[in-house]
């Protein structure tokens, strides 16, 4: 977990999700990016467990963050949530369980819940098997949802870990990942996602990451099996980044948090 100016009462319900996990031997890693307010001491108010560990850097951006929270991790596969969201109980149980008994995976992922003030929506099912998920991957319709994914160590190192200091950096994670081993997702929903009114604005801000992840998977071997796809996605975010295609509006997700409010299901207590 990267955490950056947490909001305390979500970061509260994040960590304590992660402690309440059936599957227990783990450690937990949490990296402040140089938040205004150093958070240990918030983190150790809200749970003692000997399994946190807290690392404060100055701020350098998501991926830069992750990264060193990699080179730090002890264990053979890393999980990845966000300082908001919330993991489903068992969900380290199942994606380790997935990943001993498929050696050829590098990174797995699940379905995830959109959530907003403790009720949420099921979001659409993600593709299970490697080529869907990559040609969705590389179309920018998210086959794979970030907060959700687990991957081997070993596989992420050999990536490159996070080439991205900053936003965007997922796409280009996957998708290396993707040239290492095999993608896959489970048929589950293990993940709350938080749907932020404040991040309403970063969808822009990641455009540049994406035209890099895209150029530097076209340098790659599997190019030509995705050549269509990959082109017409680069075209499209490219002509984002110069202004003339119209960028996406934040009115979609001020619906969708609308929609969660009135029509959501609670989040049961025990996740």
């Amino acid at each position: 977990m990267a955490a950056y100016n947490s909001n305390v009462e979500l970061l509260r319900q994040s960590v304590m999700s992660v402690i309440n996990q059936t599957f227990t031997d783990f450690e937990f890693i949490i990296v402040d990016d140089g938040s205004k307010n150093p958070i240990e001491s918030t983190v150790r108010s809200i749970s003692n467990d000997e399994r946190i560990v807290v690392y404060r850097k100055e701020n350098s951006g998501l991926g830069s963050s992750l990264t060193y929270g990699i080179n730090k991790a002890k264990g053979e596969y890393i999980a990845r949530i966000d300082d908001d969201d919330l993991m489903a109980h068992d969900r380290l149980e199942k994606q380790v369980a997935y990943l001993d008994t498929h050696s050829e995976i590098s990174c797995v992922g699940a379905h995830i819940n959109f959530y907003y003030n403790n009720r949420y929506i099921h979001y659409h099912k993600f593709p299970l098997e490697h080529d869907e998920i990559v040609k969705s991957m590389i179309a920018r319709k998210w086959a794979m949802a970030h907060t959700a994914l687990m991957y081997r160590k070993d596989c992420v190192v050999k990536a490159g870990c996070y080439r991205l200091e900053g936003t965007g950096e997922d796409l280009d994670l996957i998708l290396q990942l993707s040239l290492i081993g095999k993608l896959a997702n489970i048929d589950e929903y293990l993940l709350y996602y938080h749907m932020s009114v404040g991040s309403l604005s970063s969808t822009n801000s990641q455009l540049p990451g994406h035209a890099f992840a895209l150029r530097e998977y076209k340098k790659s071997k599997e190019y030509e099996k995705y050549a269509s796809v990959l082109d017409r996605s680069l075209v499209s975010v490219e002509a984002q980044i110069n202004g003339v295609k119209k960028k996406r509006i934040p009115w979609r997700r001020k619906i969708l948090i609308r929609y969660i409010r009135w029509f959501g299901k609670r989040i049961p207590k025990t996740l």
